[in-house]
């Protein structure tokens, strides 16, 4: 599987073949009843709905503690698929509802009182249906509560987590998660919060359904002083039909089927529909139905962007409107956009990849939340080859920075906090992966070729006709180190680490690293990676202000994280000049690379045996740019070493 990716997939951060989708709190009916004749699993026991009404059923528990989460999952009632859903609130204090569009929602309770809300939607016969329904919130004075997030909707076989939190940030130091009703998952994992307790989340894959179902699961924690308190989740899980060849299920990747066009009225949208993201496309679309945006137009206004932008949920599009309209990236971003088919943003993406067998780029979507009800929604799962490398002696770890402090990635936000982010935290979030994914785009589909590209055509039998630009930057710029490209091999694409690379120590990573013309470890897994690594930390040097460090480190009894060797703005060495102004010059001909590299800063050594927490203000920062030291100790929390492997994807 790992070769299939290395032939048709760039990314800048794996994909995670491990399922797993965000779910916040809820609530759930634990009454249930014995499953009727005809499911896939004859065994389970199926929920009962809350209330029935004009052919619709409604989970949910209709009472509930304030401060607690709530939802509700909308089924037909004779089994039947639903399309076209919609939520309202009709009464009550405000929620936020940001899945109003899916069969499944969840919110928590604010304040006391009745809360009340109805849902249309049409069934496959055609028929419109409509069903209203009211919860009413008890008060509640004691901090004994936590919140199970998020009820929500789920695609068999798809990406299922859901996550337990304190709302009065109480102690958490033991769980107990108790599937109550509905389809078994073939397998639960459980992840501690190394911030605030045990076993905070779990994650799991959405069993196979014959019908829309609904799961409920339970969560009983204990904190630190003895209490208890217990909070319901409802997954409804969605029968959706799935193509066994499939571009992405003959991965073993199950989307989402709640995707839809940010635009309603794009003239893509059947397009974007039937092409991109879905469980049953089998093969790439010609261009004739779904050209890249630079084959329609070399000027495109962010509302033709935004024509083919598909989304999970409708805020997305929001976040990333306001990127484009706001960011100091967006006049680059969107010219660069020219270079693909459409852009996906979805609470399943993680993490963030390119496929040139669609032509779209696929984004990640917690680079885009700002509220903690956007982060709700969100997928949670791990990165699957967090474990790679452990065996090695050494990490090349990562970091931006500006003015003398970090800028990506930023101080820990925990989930449980209910902290917002700031427009200068979402752009410092999305500016360097979208100069990264789109350096791939480009790669494939540069801006010499959009004129010549035949609409007959299609994204893949065009790569594999005319190759990339990254191949032949490798075969004019090779990098050399043999040690480097194997031990790439274990720590972005899980390779057992022989005997000898066991035995590799920093200072001889140091040495073949410092040596080499790579701009980062990861530009020696693949030469995609390589190509848009330059140009991604180019760009963020240029345009941003924003320096990228790298730093050999030593994992062997040094918890200060002492640095072997290191460098901030390692893309403007002079070794580097060369093929960084190939690449860019390739990917945004409009730019004078050589005079700009004129004026980027000069690389700056870091002192080795200093810890990398204190090396975040450099002695001799500013080089051929001025800028504002601020010291690294303002920051009281630490933000993780970042080992490339943990934010970028693979071929």
């Amino acid at each position: 599987m790992r070769q299939v990716f290395k032939a048709l997939v760039t990314t800048s951060a794996t994909f995670a073949f491990t399922v797993g989708l965000a779910a916040c709190g809820g609530s759930g009916d634990s009454n249930s009843t014995p499953n009727s004749p005809g499911n896939s699993n004859p065994d389970f026991t199926r929920l009962s709905p809350a209330l029935t009404e004009d052919g619709l059923a409604i989970y949910g528990d209709l009472s509930v503690d304030v401060n607690t989460s709530a939802g509700f999952v909308v089924l037909a009632d004779n089994g039947a698929s639903l399309t076209n859903i919609a939520w309202q609130q009709t009464a009550g204090p405000t929620v936020t509802l940001l899945s109003s569009q899916s069969q499944a929602i969840g919110f928590d309770v604010p304040e006391a009182g009745d809360y009340s809300f109805t849902v249309t939607a049409t069934t496959s016969t055609g028929d419109t249906r409509s069903a209203s329904v009211s919860l009413t919130a008890n008060g509640n004075s004691t901090d004994d509560i936590v919140n199970l997030r998020l009820d929500h909707m789920a695609t068999e076989r798809g990406r299922i987590s859901i996550r337990v939190d304190s709302p009065a940030n109480k102690i958490i130091t033991a769980t107990q998660w108790t599937q109550l009703a509905g389809p078994e998952p073939d397998e639960i994992t459980y992840q501690e919060d190394s911030t605030n307790g045990p076993f905070r989340s779990a994650f799991m894959e959405a069993p196979e359904v014959s019908r829309d179902e609904v799961m409920a699961f339970r969560v009983t924690a204990t904190f630190d002083d003895g209490a208890t308190a217990s909070d319901d989740v409802l997954i409804g899980v969605k029968e959706a039909s799935i193509a066994n060849n499939g571009i992405f299920t003959g991965i073993d990747m199950y989307v989402t089927t709640d995707l839809r066009p940010f635009n309603q009225t794009s003239p893509y949208a059947d397009a974007l529909q039937a092409c991109v993201y879905n469980n049953t496309v089998e093969n790439s679309c010609d261009f004739d139905t779904l050209p890249l945006i630079g084959m329609e137009t070399m000027s495109p206004s962010i509302d033709t962007i935004l024509d083919r932008t598909l989304v999970s949920h409708h805020w997305m599009g929001e976040r990333f409107r306001e990127f484009l309209t706001q960011s100091a990236a967006a006049e680059d971003i969107i010219k660069l956009l020219r270079g693909v088919t459409a852009i996906v943003i979805s609470y399943d993406v993680r993490p963030s990849f390119y496929w040139v067998r669609t032509g779209a780029i696929y984004l990640d979507a917690r680079n885009f939340w700002r509220t903690p009800e956007e982060r709700d929604t969100l997928n949670t799962i791990p990165d699957y080859r967090s474990g790679f490398g452990n065996e090695l002696q050494f990490g090349i770890y990562w970091r931006y920075v500006k003015d003398g402090e970090y800028y990506y990635p930023q101080s820990s936000l925990p989930a449980s906090s209910r902290q917002s982010k700031s427009f200068v935290q979402l752009e410092a979030s999305l500016a360097w992966l979208m100069y990264h994914e789109l350096a791939h785009a480009n790669d494939f589909f540069p801006p010499a070729s959009w004129a010549s590209i035949s609409s007959s055509s299609d994204p893949l039998s065009h790569f594999q006709r005319f190759g990339a630009q990254s191949s032949i930057m490798s075969a004019n710029y090779p990098l050399q180190s043999t040690l480097l490209e194997g031990l790439a091999e274990v720590s972005f694409g899980g390779e057992e680490a022989t005997t000898a690379q066991k035995n590799t120590t920093p200072s001889q990573v140091a040495d073949a690293f410092s040596a080499d013309i790579a701009p980062t470890y990861y530009a020696y897994y693949t030469e995609r990676e390589d190509y848009a690594m330059m140009f991604e930390q180019f760009m963020m040097l240029y345009r941003m202000n924003v320096s990228a460090d790298v730093a050999v480190i030593g994992r062997v009894n040094n918890n200060d994280a002492l640095v072997t060797w290191g460098q901030r703005h390692r893309i403007n060495q002079d070794t580097l000049q060369a093929r960084t102004a190939f690449t860019v010059e390739r990917i945004l001909p409009e730019l004078n690379v050589t005079s700009i590299q004129a004026e980027l800063p000069d690389v700056i050594q870091m002192p080795s045996g200093q810890s990398w927490f204190d090396l975040v203000q450099l002695e001799g920062e500013g080089g051929k740019r001025e800028t504002t030291a601020v010291s690294s100790k303002a920051t009281a929390v630490r933000p993780p070493l970042r080992i490339p492997q943990f934010e970028r994807h693979l071929h």
